[in-house]
């Protein structure tokens, strides 16, 4: 912008001193004339008032970049924020899963992201685990204030029958100790009573008409077979 400023406060003073000269060494015949004399005064004047207004606009330009600077680093802060805040709710909330390993009588833990605890949540990981079929659905489920305390209604969908049928007496306790305790830890519950598609839960080959507490696989193998 000095530089611009500079090139034409040096036209404006070349073009006074031509102006000058020319006045001073010759009269111009009428017939030469194309154009209206500018006085060299009126020149200089016109070339301040080409930078006022040039400097004018310049500001102005300036203020506008930097009204948009801002405006564009808002847009950028709100959508980070925004982005920010999706983040926060995908991560949802969190439960925690109980399976088996290794033929330890221990479960072992895990505490997993979810969307929201819902029983199909629950089940889902439960599933990626390998305790139930990736199949298995929830067909009904109920929270129940009763004399033992909190109790849930589970009823699952046949594929949970009939995976846990192509499991040993041992893997069979343990998948059923981990989805057991799985729910009850994750709902503060005090029991569960489990249904396939309406009918008691088969657990070594014997319907279970109790609801379950928290236990061990070896605690359940115990309470079902006595040994």
């Amino acid at each position: 912008m000095k530089k611009r400023k500079a090139a034409v406060l040096a036209v404006a003073a070349v073009f006074c001193l031509a102006a000058c000269g020319s006045r001073s060494g010759r009269e111009t015949a009428p017939e030469e004339m194309v154009a209206p004399e500018v006085s060299s005064e009126d020149l200089l004047v016109s070339s301040l008032e080409y930078l006022l207004e040039d400097d004018g606009t310049g500001a102005q330009a300036a203020g506008e970049a930097e009204a948009q600077e801002q405006d564009a680093a808002g847009v950028e802060s709100a959508v980070s924020e925004k982005e920010d805040t999706a983040a926060g709710d995908a991560a949802g909330e969190e439960i925690v899963v109980y399976y088996g390993s290794g033929g330890s009588d221990e479960l072992e833990q895990e505490t997993v992201s979810v969307e929201a605890v819902t029983p199909e949540e629950i089940v889902s990981v439960l599933a990626r685990h390998n305790i139930l079929s990736l199949d298995t659905k929830v067909l009904a489920f109920e929270q129940r204030e009763e004399e033992g305390g909190l109790i849930l209604y589970l009823d699952l969908s046949k594929s949970a029958e009939e995976y846990l049928q192509t499991m040993s007496g041992e893997a069979e306790s343990v998948i059923a100790a981990s989805l057991i305790d799985t729910f009850l830890d994750n709902y503060g519950a005090d029991a569960i009573r489990l249904t396939v598609e309406g009918k008691p839960f088969v657990l070594f080959g014997q319907e279970q008409e109790t609801p379950f507490v928290r236990c061990t696989p070896a605690e359940l193998t115990e309470r079902n077979t006595g040994r």
